[in-house]
C-alpha cells in the first residue's frame, strides 16, 4: 500500500463558519424561508378546506375518493407555483449578486491590460456592497501609489535629462519616458469599451 506524500503533507482544514456574510445570509435565509413555509401553507389550508368539505358532504367513498384526487391536484399545482415562485426569485437574488460580480470583471480585465477602470457605485438594490467597497478602495490605493511613481519618474527623468550625453544613456532615458507614459495613461486613459457601457 502506497501513500501519497504530498497529500499526507497537506494539513486538514474542517471549515466549520457557515455565516461569512451574516446580514446578506440571513436576509436570503429568512425570506426563502417564508416562501417555502408560506406556500407549505398554503396548500395545507386549502387541502384541509378540501377535506372538511368533503366530511360535511358525507364521507362516502365516492367522495373520499373525489376529496382525496382534488387534494392530489392540489399538491401539485401548489408545489409548481411554489417550484415557479422561488425560480423568480432566485432570478431576482441571483442577478443582484451577478451584476456585481460582472462589473468587478469588467474592471479586473482593465487593470489586468494596465488600465485602471473608472469606478461606478452599485445599483440601489445589488449586494456585495461591502465587497465592492474593499475593491473600489484597492483600486483607488493601486492608482495613488500607481501616480507617485509616476511622479517620481518624472523627477528621475527631468534631473538625469541634462547628464544623458552618450547614446546609451540617452536610449535609457528614452525607455524611462516610454515607461512614464504607459503609467500616465494607465492612470489618466480611457477604460475599455466594454467598461464605458457599464459605468
Amino acid at each position: 500500500m502506497s501513500f501519497d506524500s504530498a497529500a499526507s503533507a497537506r494539513p486538514h482544514v474542517l471549515r466549520r463558519k457557515y455565516l461569512l456574510d451574516a446580514g446578506f445570509q440571513a436576509r436570503y435565509m429568512l425570506r426563502l424561508a417564508a416562501l417555502g413555509g408560506g406556500g407549505v401553507m398554503l396548500v395545507g389550508v386549502l387541502a384541509w378546506r378540501v377535506h372538511q368539505a368533503v366530511l360535511e358532504e358525507g364521507a362516502t367513498p365516492e367522495t373520499l375518493a373525489l376529496g382525496g384526487e382534488t387534494m392530489l391536484w392540489l399538491t401539485g399545482l401548489g408545489a409548481l407555483a411554489m417550484a415557479g415562485v422561488l425560480a423568480l426569485f432566485g432570478l431576482v437574488l441571483t442577478h443582484r449578486v451577478a451584476g456585481p460580480v460582472y462589473v468587478m470583471n469588467l474592471y479586473l480585465a482593465a487593470l489586468a491590460a494596465g488600465r485602471f477602470p473608472r469606478m461606478r457605485p452599485l445599483r440601489r438594490k445589488d449586494e456585495l456592497r461591502g465587497f465592492f467597497s474593499q475593491f473600489s478602495g484597492t483600486v483607488d490605493r493601486m492608482r495613488e501609489r500607481e501616480a507617485e511613481e509616476a511622479r517620481l519618474l518624472s523627477e528621475v527623468i527631468e534631473s538625469l535629462e541634462p547628464l544623458a550625453t552618450t547614446q546609451d544613456a540617452q536610449a535609457a532615458i528614452r525607455i524611462l519616458g516610454s515607461l512614464l507614459a504607459r503609467k500616465r495613461q494607465a492612470i489618466e486613459g480611457p477604460t475599455s469599451g466594454a467598461l464605458k457601457s457599464v459605468a
